[in-house]
């Protein structure tokens, strides 16, 4: 998943991988604490030092795969503050044959870029609003090989979707539909057209992340056949 959403920077300190984009990104400036660090205390050090060194408060992503296995604890005994709660839900390869007999809805398109107007739609759910920052959003957006998948009504956007590979599966990003043109179906819409895409090219699978505050998404993403498979939150500490 981290291939998928790719930070500008990345570097190790003890087996935890360390990810900054200009704060731009909770993901993509969060540590990811894949292996144990031999010394703990100091590795938290480092982690603070660097960050404070680019102005970011210290993040980490915490799932039941943390290392070590007690790092969530010992994050908040010092102080970090827990937020925003995630589902991972995945679909098999094989979960995608129900999608293999869908019709695309014929308003939607897949491009190898994102149309500038699709990001002025996910900017405005979800992105920056300065111009230096919203270049960091598109470099981390297209930092992998993705394809960005509009429907667009009498010419306008009104709902997006990102689907990005990485090796045989692929992670589906960027969900989001215009407010004023939702409980329309068009996210469902969306959604099957990239799920009908990824049978055809015969993935063995495919991931998405949803907050567990987004109770309609997660409704239609179990609808649609998704299972949770794991879970993340991130633990974080300000400057």
């Amino acid at each position: 998943m981290d291939a998928a959403w790719p930070a500008l920077e990345k570097s190790a300190v003890g087996g935890w991988t360390l990810r900054f984009s200009a704060g731009i990104s909770q993901r993509a400036n969060s540590v990811l604490p894949v292996g144990a660090p031999n010394d703990l205390d100091a590795a938290l050090e480092e982690v603070e030092t660097r960050s404070a060194a680019r102005w970011l408060n210290s993040t980490f992503q915490i799932s039941p795969a943390a290392q070590p296995a007690d790092l969530d604890a010992y994050l908040a005994a010092r102080g970090y503050t827990v937020g925003t709660p995630t589902l991972v839900q995945v679909m098999d390869g094989w979960e995608l044959d129900r999608f293999a007999e869908i019709v695309p809805d014929t308003r939607i398109e897949f491009t190898d870029e994102p149309p500038q107007d699709w990001l002025e739609l996910f900017w405005y759910q979800d992105g920056p609003a300065a111009e230096d920052d919203r270049d960091v959003s598109r470099r981390i957006l297209t930092g992998t090989p993705a394809s960005y998948v509009s429907l667009r009504v009498d010419g306008r956007i009104e709902s997006i979707a990102r689907l990005a590979t990485v090796e045989e599966y692929a992670g589906i990003y960027c969900v989001t539909t215009r407010p004023e043109a939702r409980r329309q179906g068009y996210s469902r819409l969306v959604m099957e057209a990239v799920l009908h895409e990824a049978h055809r090219r015969e993935l063995a699978g495919v991931w998405l992340q949803v907050r567990e505050s987004n109770v309609g998404a997660i409704v239609l993403y179990n609808a649609l056949g998704f299972s949770t498979a794991s879970t993340y939150h991130y633990r974080t500490r300000a400057l």
